[in-house]
């Protein structure tokens, strides 16, 4: 069984024409900003560890960018096809672009310019990776990540099994081939909610693959011992599960069943907020409420502009001011967005996050299915990583997928999501 996004008659049609060839080098595109991969290969081949400007993250971050811009470029903006793109749609990528225009105009200002602006540069090519995959139909963004997310992981089980040194940290918890557990965790868990997806929609060989991926996925989780990517993960799924099941409910029952949805919600948002409580004095809270605090006095003194987007980590006179401080983040998008692009910048970032997390929701509630409770679940659970991490930063697959959502709005993802009708062997029940 299949999804298609439907066009939308008079507008850009929300798709691009695919193929394997395409599909793969996508794919190598999601890999590139995941990182991990990017650091092994620059730490085990060139002897070269945690460096942004090192030979093989650096170079891999700079040709996706000028790839992506330059098929931008070329493709999206022809003759004609402008007019073909929603006006809601241009209103986000105006949103989107004006972002992307202020984290580089954090250059004028920033405590090192040079810095601030290569990586602000960037961004602006991320943007333009973003509105490529945007352009996919579902099935196919989702076969993009699930096969950047299944090279990443598997080469990291190899990793874990062959070699301790390589694939866990100091304190034995799993990490693959990333620097750390916490980066590990959120690809294992978005590998998860996407393969259960797939697996709930398909049959056959298709399924037994998206049921192995997700059990990998969640060993892998289990291993790297992240609290946070579980809670996260479950939490999306809820929220899935509430926009969903309430617009069926509604369809079924008429519209008292309306008020299900909310008292669910309530009811999950306490046991969310009762299991935080219970961890919040454990380590990884503590330390990360100390950065916070950290962060938030450099954030004073430049309240409104902040200090040059994603700089502020190779200052010594602010990384030496506590060993947490060293980590390279504040654990926290929020914190880092206020601290490099200032509230200004902070404003834009949840303004195009809040367009994003809207347009899923709004999916799946114009036509709940398997497929708009996988899409929202997966943006859900980028969103409340962010609190937790400064996925913003570090030119990542979280930001680029994000980007996604926000620009889908008015375009054919927010559409009506069209079943062709299965065979007798492909039919499932949901």
């Amino acid at each position: 069984m299949t999804d298609r996004i439907l066009p939308t008659p008079g507008r850009y049609d929300g798709t691009m024409p695919t193929s394997r060839a395409r599909l793969a080098l996508l794919a190598l595109g999601v890999v590139v900003c995941m990182n991990g991969p990017a650091f092994f290969l620059q730490f085990r081949v060139f002897e070269h560890w945690w460096d942004w400007d090192g030979p093989v993250v650096r170079e891999s971050l700079i040709a996706l960018a000028v790839a992506a811009t330059a098929v931008v470029a070329m493709t999206a903006f022809g003759p004609g096809r402008w007019s073909r793109v929603s006006k809601a749609q241009r209103a986000a990528i105006v949103l989107v672009g004006g972002l992307t225009a202020w984290i580089f105009a954090t250059s004028l200002w920033s405590v090192a310019p040079d810095i601030t602006r290569g990586r602000a540069a960037m961004y602006i090519g991320l943007a333009c990776f973003a509105w490529l995959l945007a352009q996919l139909r579902f099935d196919d963004l989702r076969t993009v990540v699930l096969l950047a997310c299944t090279v990443v992981l598997v080469a990291s089980a190899a990793a874990i099994a062959f070699s301790d040194s390589i694939g866990q940290d100091k304190n034995d918890d799993w990490r693959g081939i990333f620097t750390n557990r916490n980066s590990l965790a959120p690809v294992a868990a978005l590998t998860v909610i996407l393969a259960v997806g797939l697996a709930i929609e398909r049959r056959g060989r298709v399924r037994v693959g998206a049921i192995c991926l997700a059990v990998l996925g969640a060993v892998l989780m289990l291993g790297s011992g992240s609290r946070t990517a579980w809670l996260a993960m479950f939490t999306a799924a809820g929220i899935g599960l509430v926009v969903v099941g309430t617009r069926r409910a509604r369809d079924r029952w008429g519209w008292p069943a309306l008020v299900v949805g909310p008292m669910i919600a309530v009811g999950g948002a306490g046991v969310v907020t009762a299991v935080v409580a219970s961890l919040w004095d454990e380590s990884t809270f503590i330390q990360r409420r100390t950065i916070w605090d950290l962060v938030g006095n450099q954030i004073g003194e430049r309240t409104w502009q902040g200090h040059g987007w994603f700089t502020m980590w190779t200052q010594p006179d602010f990384t030496s001011g506590h060993e947490l401080l060293q980590r390279g983040s504040a654990h926290g998008s929020i914190h880092d967005v206020w601290l490099g692009a200032g509230l200004i910048g902070l404003a834009s970032f949840a303004a195009v996050v809040a367009v994003g997390l809207a347009n899923a929701g709004l999916a799946a509630w114009r036509r709940p299915s398997v497929a708009t409770w996988t899409w929202l679940s997966a943006i859900s659970f980028l969103v409340i990583e962010n609190l937790t991490e400064s996925f913003v930063l570090w030119f990542s697959y979280n930001w680029v997928l994000l980007l996604v959502a926000a620009l889908s709005v008015g375009s054919a993802r927010s559409a009506e999501v069209d079943r062709p009708a299965p065979s007798p062997s492909e039919r499932v029940t949901v």
